[in-house]
């Protein structure tokens, strides 16, 4: 019931924005015809009759230049704006594995990391990834790097409309997480408590991934290259 009250108050919000939006055009139309029919029935100067010919012809045409400007600006703004998507799903989806790198070093994680094997990070229970878990300086300089990366990302993107709010709301959790085993691992070192953080994360991420197929296929792909990347290193 809530949910049909907001749906029908959000349509009634739009459909008074168009007619709002509507009002200069349709006053433009109107005052150009009426124009154009008081010169043709009332007015028998031709000087004067060109003049408010002109006139009515302008104000019909108003309304057709400003639709064009609004469609073309609509058209120019929807590519910038998968463009910027685009990118910005790339930057994250990076953040994302090396996250997830990071993870499994500290975790004793063997194995090729494939999108099964992440998902089956998320199945790991507390106690299992205490008994494994070691934190190297390396590895809090490698979250606090991500952690910053990720707040600048939401920073930047905050309005631009780019991300939505749940999806602001999964990357501040995952910085949330971050910054909390980082200062649990600096000050109280508790492995149990440390391993809560961990999984959380996991748990993050794979539904980042599970919330957004681009974002899955493309995490994907750079697992896949990344596992290229790898192979070649080794075999020099």
């Amino acid at each position: 019931m809530n949910f049909c009250l907001l749906y029908n108050y959000s349509m009634a919000i739009n459909i008074r924005d168009i007619f709002l939006k509507m009002i200069p055009y349709v006053l433009s139309v109107a005052g150009g015809l009426i124009l154009f029919v008081v010169t043709k029935d009332e007015v028998h100067n031709p000087n004067v009759t060109d003049l408010i010919n002109n006139i009515s012809a302008s104000l019909l045409s108003i309304p057709l230049v400003f639709l064009l400007y609004d469609y073309s600006n609509f058209l120019v703004s929807r590519r910038l704006k998968k463009t910027l998507s685009d990118n910005l799903g790339d930057k994250i989806s990076v953040l994302l594995l090396k996250l997830t790198m990071v993870i499994r070093q500290m975790t004793g994680q063997r194995g090729k990391l494939t999108f099964t094997s992440l998902n089956n990070m998320g199945d790991l229970s507390i106690s299992y990834i205490a008994s494994h878990l070691k934190i190297t300086d390396n590895s809090v300089n490698a979250l606090r790097e991500i952690r910053d990366d990720l707040d600048t990302v939401i920073y930047k993107n905050t309005n631009t409309g780019v991300l939505s709010a749940d999806e602001i709301q999964s990357l501040s959790s995952i910085i949330r997480e971050i910054s909390q085993l980082i200062n649990e691992h600096s000050f109280r070192k508790n492995k149990r408590i440390a391993a809560k953080y961990i999984k959380n994360i996991t748990g993050h991420i794979t539904d980042w991934m599970d919330s957004d197929a681009f974002a899955s296929m493309h995490f994907q792909q750079l697992l896949g290259d990344a596992m290229t990347e790898n192979t070649a290193q080794n075999a020099k």
